[in-house]
């Protein structure tokens, strides 16, 4: 159930040692560990294989801003430049684009799209040129066209961040926004691009990402609690109510909006009481590690009961059963696809010239 980033470019005996002992779910990679695409393929190949469990292996490769292979490959086209043509056949061209770089270097899933409405364009919340649009029926054919690219690549999605992180004004690495919707204002707009990608048939919605925000609309408490570490959002209104069958995976863990309200090792118990499928762990080796002995305690005690457990593997275990094998790497298939990204960004960026 965890979902850990790792230190470097390669395993050192310290890593090694530690995905032996807590064998994570997934592994999430960053541009800290990326130096040369065979590189990056054989670090993939190497984690696999120190795995029991087939991981899922996944980054954040958005384009733009977020854009963690630049080093190795031509970057992505920004979402804000999607966002101004408005043409769905290139959000899905980026799709296929970012599946057909990721599939080879060992890969099978990336952190996005993001699907958060772009309301506070200014304001210095960390989604600055992330979003698809400020409404949501736009926000819903883009991001849709970019899943469909993406999956039909052999590269799961993950929708971001749920409820909805457009309104804040604040950016959750660093402390905890407040989101100050009605309830029917996040039904009728954040909520409805979700439940819409939840549907769709060639471009459904498998895995949501779970923001760290507090949504006093969606509470009974006046006391501020993170959506992530929230029972009333993640399995109430997530599960319950928008009936959602696939996996729910954490925000980072280790963010100033969970760590300056509570302590590490409760909030990993918490977002698991609270319905999370897997815990996002980006950094330290130190919370890995006291994530799992903390969560391996809490299961040995009663307070996670088994069947609570037991239900989260299923949809993991669901999830990287859809999950695709990685292409053999080949550098002059490497090339090629890097062109392509050449030739697709110089060619979107002529368009909007034009428009």
């Amino acid at each position: 159930m965890l979902f850990v980033g790792i230190p470097g470019t390669t395993l050192d005996d310290g890593t090694r040692k530690l995905l032996q002992t807590v064998q994570p779910g997934g592994i999430i990679l960053f541009a800290r560990n990326i130096e040369q695409p065979e590189q990056l393929a054989e670090l993939n190949g190497e984690i696999r294989r120190l795995l029991k469990v087939a991981p899922l292996i996944s980054i954040d490769q958005e384009g733009g801003r977020v854009d963690r292979l630049k080093k190795i490959c031509p970057p992505m086209p920004p979402v804000q430049l999607l966002r101004a043509l408005d043409d769905a056949r290139s959000a899905h061209e980026q799709g296929a684009l970012t599946a057909a770089l990721l599939r080879p270097l060992g890969f099978n899933m990336n952190f996005a799209p993001v699907v958060d409405l772009a309301v506070h364009e200014e304001a210095d919340n960390a989604l600055q040129q992330r979003c698809f649009g400020t409404r949501p029926q736009k926000i819903i054919r883009l991001s849709s066209a970019y899943l469909e690219g993406l999956q039909n690549g052999s590269i799961l999605g993950c929708g971001k961040h749920f409820p909805g992180l457009g309104d804040s004004m604040v950016d959750s690495h660093k402390s905890l926004p407040i989101v100050e919707r009605s309830e029917q204002q996040l039904k009728a707009e954040d909520l409805q691009i979700y439940q819409d990608l939840m549907v769709k048939l060639n471009s459904q919605l498998q895995v949501i990402m779970i923001g760290h925000a507090f949504y006093p609309a969606l509470e009974t408490s006046k006391t501020p609690v993170p959506a992530s570490l929230s029972p009333r959002v993640v399995t109430d209104l997530l599960r319950s109510k928008m009936e959602f069958h696939g996996m729910a995976i954490s925000d980072d863990m280790e963010m100033g909006a969970i760590t300056e309200s509570i302590g590490f090792s409760e909030a990993m118990l918490e977002a698991v009481l609270a319905g999370e499928d897997m815990m996002l762990i980006c950094t330290s080796q130190e919370r890995v590690l006291e994530a799992s002995e903390s969560l391996t305690r809490a299961a040995r005690d009663g307070k996670i009961t088994s069947r609570r457990i037991e239900t989260s593997l299923n949809r993991i275990a669901r999830i990287k059963s859809i999950a695709s094998s990685p292409l053999t790497f080949e550098r002059n298939h490497f090339n090629a696809i890097c062109d392509k990204i050449s030739e697709f960004s110089e060619r979107l960026n002529k368009e909007l010239k034009r428009s």
